[in-house]
């Protein structure tokens, strides 16, 4: 009886300390978070200054730029003009001369239809604009025979703050397009270290200088998205961008709620008459966590108070719960412990006892049990899912185990792929029943299966007789189908002697961009991948029966090898698969070709490659050539026909 109401007590002058702690807190909450919304508002004031000076500076260097590319693109144009050549023959090193000549960065020659026709950018030759107000204005600049300018804007690939000028040479239908990074000229231009200080110091130094302030950025708006100004490639998130400027402000929480970021759609005091139109977004996150910090020093300091004067009833309270609360409970987190990190055998203590402590003692061990039972079940059944979907599979498409995976997750991949086939297959399993194709097929694969995954690769599927497999690495797909071909030996050493026929297959692999993921519907799902890459891999297996060799590579596959001199291959023919458009190089692995028959090949691979590379660099004189050099090597080698025949006739 004494002992509960020793406790009682306890308690009651526990809640009382703590009920004026608490109220004494939030007193004090209410003071500094009024102080330090005066200290905001006096902040966001001054930043507006700097923010309008930073904006001057921006439109004054973008003037500027316009000014020397309305002298320097119709320059450029009479340069041109002079050479008597057109921009399109233009090569990259003649367009790097001219934008040296003339201070600038990059420079675009555009058409009518809009397109990028050269340019000694190599990431933007061809590109084209989608209408819209930009090709409106396009329009507007053919022929006119002035520089006109569309404003400051920024790179839609990197990020970089640039000013783009236009000129469109009278009776030509096409424009001269300059840019220059705005950066750069203003470390170039008389005031280059002010460019230094507005970028690295005059907003940084925002932050440095108050306590409340802990980023500060500034942003520009334009048909590539939201960019950062002041740290190049960094973009706002495009939903956020237009809710700013629908609304004009945006107040972002952090999840802790000890930093708010602050989204305004930036409005200068006093309009700049005539300027160009620009919009801009500033951020600034500020750190609200001194109140929060008061509370706790206050909280803190009631409860050192509470300690020094309450010593004796904390000492024998921590006594009466240490040994009937806190040991017992310690001691099931230590079991829980070891159950979480998979001693699922550990005992559990205090089953014996009477009370609630003894009956939460009794379901731990009642849940070590039944978590027992059901991880064995679950690695069973893990064991079986991998036969079906396998675990490279789901790690690829970024899951853990096939429970993770979800109708429609996928994921983009640059793999090598490889279709098998047994030829003749429909003939062979017409002549055995139902369970005897099922035993040879099982049999065949037995052998196959494991060959696969010894060389770094997984089988996506199988496909009938015929096996999809995907590599991370041309060269181990290559390894992979040599290993298939050695393996085919052993199946068919077996199959002789039962009389039974030995058994051919083609090979081919194919390497490129793939999407790996789940279709179907919701109570049936299967993985896949999807691509143009998978569909020409197909059709490269397929092309092994017209030319009646054992294994086949594209020359996407080829142009992937580490080191295609480390195998026996050599280009076959050049063909325009079923399905495509554009011509494929076809290259044959020979590796495990009779000896004569391997050693002549090996003879004749030099001159073919190196009449491919000559077809390829469009030198069909040259590649005439080195397959006719082939061909007096080794008469009537088809591979030289199929490629001389290739050659468009040189007149």
């Amino acid at each position: 009886m004494k002992r509960k109401v020793g406790l009682f007590l306890l308690a009651v002058l526990v809640t009382v300390s703590l009920g004026a702690t608490i109220v004494a807190s939030l007193a004090m909450y209410r003071l500094v978070s009024r102080l330090q919304d005066e200290e905001l508002r006096r902040i966001e004031k001054s930043l507006s200054q700097r923010f309008d000076v930073f904006e001057t500076m921006l439109r004054s260097e973008n003037e500027r730029n316009n000014a020397a590319m309305a002298k320097v693109l119709p320059e450029i144009a009479v340069d041109i003009e002079r050479g008597g050549r057109s921009p399109a023959d233009l090569s990259l090193e003649e367009l790097n001369a001219l934008a040296a000549k003339y201070g600038v960065e990059h420079l675009y020659f555009i058409g009518r239809d809009h397109k990028v026709f050269n340019t000694n950018l190599d990431t933007d030759r061809g590109l084209v604009f989608p209408k819209g107000p930009f090709t409106a204005f396009l329009d507007s600049v053919f022929g006119k025979g002035r520089v006109m300018s569309d404003g400051i804007d920024l790179s839609s690939v990197t990020g970089t703050l640039r000013t783009y000028a236009y000129y469109g040479p009278p009776g030509r239908d096409y424009i001269i397009e300059g840019s220059t990074d705005v950066r750069t000229t203003l470390k170039q231009s008389d005031f280059g270290w002010m460019s230094d200080f507005f970028f690295k110091d005059y907003f940084p130094d925002a932050v440095q200088s108050n306590a409340y302030v802990t980023d500060v950025d500034i942003f520009l708006i334009n048909a590539s998205g939201t960019w950062s100004l002041i740290r190049p490639g960094e973009k706002l998130d495009p939903g956020l961008a237009a809710e700013i400027v629908r609304e004009g402000r945006r107040e972002l929480p952090d999840a802790a709620g000890h930093l708010v970021t602050i989204y305004s759609r930036y409005n200068r005091a006093d309009a700049v008459k005539d300027a160009s139109p620009m919009t801009i977004v500033r951020k600034v996150t500020y750190d609200l966590a001194l109140a929060r910090e008061a509370v706790m020093h206050v909280f803190v300091s009631a409860m050192v108070m509470l300690a020094l004067m309450l010593p004796l009833v904390y000492w024998l309270a921590s006594r009466l719960l240490q040994r009937q609360i806190l040991d017992p409970l310690l001691h099931l987190r230590g079991e829980a412990g070891a159950i979480a990190g998979g001693d699922l055998e550990h005992a559990i203590a205090n089953t014996d006892r009477r009370d609630e402590i003894g009956h939460l003692a009794r379901s731990f061990a009642a849940m070590r049990d039944a978590v027992r039972t059901t991880i064995n079940d679950l690695r069973e059944t893990n064991v079986a899912i991998e036969r079906f979907v396998p675990q490279a599979f789901l790690t690829k498409i970024g899951k853990p185990n096939i429970v993770s995976v979800a109708l429609g997750d996928n994921k983009r991949e640059h793999m090598t792929i490889m279709f098998s086939d047994i030829r003749n297959f429909t003939a062979l399993s017409e002549t055995m029943t139902p369970d005897e194709n099922f035993a040879f097929i099982n049999a065949y694969l037995e052998y196959m299966g494991p060959v696969i995954r010894e060389n770094g690769g997984f089988i996506d599927k199988y496909i009938g007789d015929a096996i999809m497999a995907l590599f991370e690495k041309a060269d181990d797909g290559v390894r992979a189908g040599v290993a298939m071909i050695d393996a085919l030996e052993r199946f068919n050493a077996a199959r002789v002697p039962q009389g039974l026929p030995p058994v051919r297959i083609g090979i081919g692999l194919n390497t490129g961009s793939l999407m790996m993921g789940t279709i179907g519907e919701l109570h049936r799902m299967d993985g896949t991948v999807i691509s143009d890459a998978v569909n020409l891999a197909s059709r490269v297996e397929s092309l092994t029966k017209v030319y009646r060799v054992g294994m086949l590579l594209s020359q996407y596959t080829y142009e992937h090898l580490a080191r295609p001199d480390a195998h026996a291959i050599r280009p076959i023919d050049v063909v325009v698969v079923r399905g495509k458009t554009r011509p494929v190089v076809l290259f044959e692995v020979f590796e495990r070709d009779p000896t004569p028959v391997r050693a002549e090949k090996l003879r004749t691979r030099g001159p073919l490659l190196e009449g491919v590379a000559a077809l390829l660099n469009n030198d069909p004189g040259a590649a005439r050539r080195h397959f006719e050099t082939s061909l007096e090597l080794a008469p009537g080698d088809p591979a030289a026909e199929n490629l001389l025949k290739s050659c468009p006739s040189t007149g």
